[in-house]
């Protein structure tokens, strides 16, 4: 048996690394083939689920064939038409442990075409080095880079000890899991790791994420009381009428924004964690909507407002105490005022993302070691930096289904969602490289 020392000495990790390269015109075709299917997930809000349907399933087919073309046994299922996941499983000889590759093909919405450079945000354009459009980094260049670096294995004639799982689900993007990496650990795809390829470019490219927050996506909603908008004097001012007349929703929903900003900069110096920047922990108030009844015009005092917030949370924290501390701030707030009190806030808790904690200091260790190897002699060079991811991703359902899950892969989370999308090429190659040494040392070599 060869072990990954062994094929450093021998040279046949660096055949492997070579292997890469030969293969990055494809690698590249690849990836910019892949952002050309629009892939927006189905479910994301303001789609119209039957306009949209079927991209992720036509990626989802397109990484299978990718899949089948390196040898793996193909699975392609979906819990609802038109959204497959895709699983190609590469047998190993045994006696070697198992690694899950894994990814998402759905996107984001691109947004207003007019304001991309090139005009078209699926465009898979590839130009200066980098591939363009939406999903370059987040993250179809993820898991092509999985499916190339078996393909690498598989042309240098490297038989894994243990079984390589790879990955492209749908969902995640609105953390449909149920219909996506859920689904395929119901059908029975576990391992003893798995490496989640969301672009982890953070302080340095291709940082390896062990952990992440968790996020709470909630809402505060207040009601006032409708008035003609020239008795915003009276319901405002001493030796006016007051609440007798009208309240404004508005201003009684900017208290509560107020009040849980106070909260959001005390955890900037209470919520710490070794692996994120100190203030990561935070809320943020996406979406305000305040008017008066049925119309949004400027002459009622209104009387409903509503703030959304995306929370998120430290691992180490556990969700029913941060859900606890939130609504002491919401409810001591609102006791201060005479008419919050008679009329209360409505808190509504909408979604828990769990954060990812997973028992993974080996394949971190592994992943970190691997980069390490893949990144010699690039921009890249130097020991691998490990940080928690800032957002969620699939790796939290992977470890809570029995696999303990990190996330590691090329792009830069700041252009994901964001016009312009764009991965770097060398980027990519490297973490391809990264993903063949890592089943090599982790699956072991027959």
């Amino acid at each position: 048996m060869t072990t990954a020392q062994d094929a450093v000495q021998t040279g046949l990790m660096a055949e492997v690394f070579g292997k890469v390269d030969a293969l990055r015109d494809e690698i590249v075709d690849a990836v910019s083939k892949a952002v050309q299917i629009p892939s927006v997930n189905p479910r994301y809000p303001g789609q119209v689920y039957d306009d949209v349907v079927g991209g992720e399933g036509r990626v989802s087919h397109f990484m299978a064939d990718l899949y089948a073309a390196l040898g793996a046994k193909v699975d392609l299922f979906a819990i609802e038409p038109g959204r497959e996941n895709a699983v190609g499983v590469v047998a190993g000889a045994g006696g070697g442990r198992s690694l899950i590759y894994n990814g998402h093909v759905d996107v984001v919405p691109p947004g207003d075409a007019a304001n991309w450079l090139s005009g078209d945000p699926f465009s898979g354009k590839v130009d200066g080095g980098r591939i363009w459009g939406r999903g370059a980094t987040d993250m179809k260049s993820g898991i092509v880079a999985q499916a190339f670096a078996a393909r690498a294995l598989r042309e240098c004639g490297v038989r894994l000890k243990g079984d390589l799982i790879l990955e492209a689900v749908v969902g995640e993007e609105v953390m449909d899991h149920e219909c996506g990496v859920t689904a395929t650990v119901k059908r029975g795809y576990k391992a003893d790791a798995a490496v989640v390829s969301e672009p982890t470019t953070s302080a340095k490219p291709l940082t390896v994420m062990p952990v992440s927050p968790g996020l709470l996506w909630f809402s505060v909603s207040v009601t006032g009381k409708a008035t003609h908008a020239a008795m915003r004097g009276q319901t405002i001012h001493a030796g006016g009428a007051g609440a007798e007349i009208g309240v404004s929703a508005i201003d009684k929903g900017f208290l509560l924004f107020e009040a849980i900003r106070r909260l959001e900069q005390e955890w900037g110096f209470s919520k710490r964690h070794e692996l994120f920047a100190p203030g990561h922990f935070s809320m943020l108030p996406g979406v305000v909507v305040g008017s008066p009844p049925d119309v949004q015009v400027p002459f009622f005092v209104p009387d409903q407002m509503t703030l959304e917030y995306c929370c998120w949370y430290s691992p180490d924290d556990d969700v029913e105490d941060v859900k606890v501390e939130i609504e002491r701030q919401v409810r001591t707030v609102a006791q201060s005022d005479p008419w919050l009190r008679e009329h209360p806030p409505t808190l509504e808790w909408k979604i828990d993302w769990p954060a990812n904690r997973p028992a993974a200091d080996e394949i971190t260790a592994a992943t970190c070691a691997a980069q390490q190897l893949a990144a010699s002699g690039t921009r890249f060079a130097g020991e691998a930096r490990v940080e928690g991811f800032p957002a969620v991703d699939d790796a939290t359902w992977l470890t809570l289904g029995g696999t303990p899950a990190i996330s590691y892969g090329p792009g830069d989370l700041k252009v994901a969602h964001a016009d312009d999308e764009f991965v770097e090429i060398d980027e990519v190659l490297c973490a391809t490289r990264a993903f063949a040494a890592l089943a090599m040392d982790w699956c072991g070599i027959a």
